[in-house]
């Protein structure tokens, strides 16, 4: 962990530039949301957002913007255009550090056969500039959020190659209007078209104790469905490796500095399933008071 530590003070960042981190336990895995993950969900994502709401409506009572009930969808796990990010290189390490395995090919003596191995995995280094960064209450982040709550044969239909007024006078986009208008009253039917193909970094509220445990922040998605170096997005995006092998051994480390299941998920049955897994690990209680 030492390493890793080092690599991120040598880092030199301008003061323009805002720098966040993304823990991977495969270096397989994308910079993509959830809801780009599958086609089901993604062509299904009005859905699944009505569905957790009409199941759930008291846990979604106080949400008054479209980004709001995406942060809170993303706490219960189900799938959305949000993409997690810390300002802690620390915990990004935490979650670099979860065990993936995965079954490749070999050459056997007589035919090909497979075995499961355990996956290196990394901290994803994304820096932006300052203009990129957006808060709660943002226009353009009204617009990224409420095309969750637009049909996917309206997504579709979406083309941002139009003029700014023939975009607008669209039946998408008007669709689209509709809902933004429902969390801001008097919004204009001004979009840019070009703000609807943004990736952008989102400051939400510090209401959520997950968020503030975990020092995070979202990546808000439009139509893009993954970060990509080099993009007009201006994300740059660097990667550090996290050896397989020693996953174990910086989890340990972390969990000497405080950061663990129990404190990086702070709801009650996550400490309990720490409290026990400590135990049975064979330490003293001593060292859970």
């Amino acid at each position: 962990m030492s390493e890793f530590v080092e690599s991120i003070l040598a880092r030199t960042v301008s003061p323009n530039m805002v720098t966040s981190y993304r823990g991977h336990g495969s270096i397989d895995f994308k910079l993509q949301p959830s809801i780009f993950r599958r086609h089901s969900t993604k062509e299904n994502e009005h859905i699944l957002l009505r569905e957790l709401i009409a199941a759930h409506p008291e846990d979604f009572h106080g949400d008054t913007s479209a980004l709001e009930t995406l942060v809170r969808m993303q706490h219960y796990s189900l799938p959305t255009r949000l993409l997690d990010v810390t300002f802690n290189p620390l915990v990004a390490l935490y979650f670099a550090c979860e065990i993936v395995k995965k079954r490749v090919p070999i050459k056997g003596p007589d035919r090909p056969t497979t075995r499961t191995i355990d996956m290196d995995g990394h901290v994803v280094v994304l820096t932006v500039h300052k203009r990129r960064i957006r808060y709660f209450d943002s226009d353009t982040v009204s617009c990224l959020a409420n095309l969750a709550r637009l049909s996917w044969n309206y997504k579709k239909k979406i083309d941002t190659d139009l003029e700014q007024t023939s975009f607008n006078d669209s039946t998408p986009v008007k669709r689209l209007l509709h809902f933004i208008r429902q969390e801001k009253n008097g919004f204009l039917p001004e979009i840019d078209p070009s703000d609807l193909d943004s990736i952008l970094l989102v400051k939400p509220k510090q209401n959520n104790k997950r968020i503030l445990a975990q020092a995070g922040a979202f990546f808000a998605f439009g139509l893009d469905e993954e970060i990509v170096s080099g993009s007009a997005d201006q994300i740059r995006v660097e990667r550090i490796t996290v050896d397989a092998k020693s996953k174990p051994k910086i989890l340990g480390e972390l969990d000497k500095l405080g950061i663990n299941e129990k404190t990086m998920f702070p709801e009650i049955e996550r400490a309990a399933r720490y409290i026990t897994g400590t135990l049975s690990a064979g330490d003293t209680v001593s060292k859970l008071i």
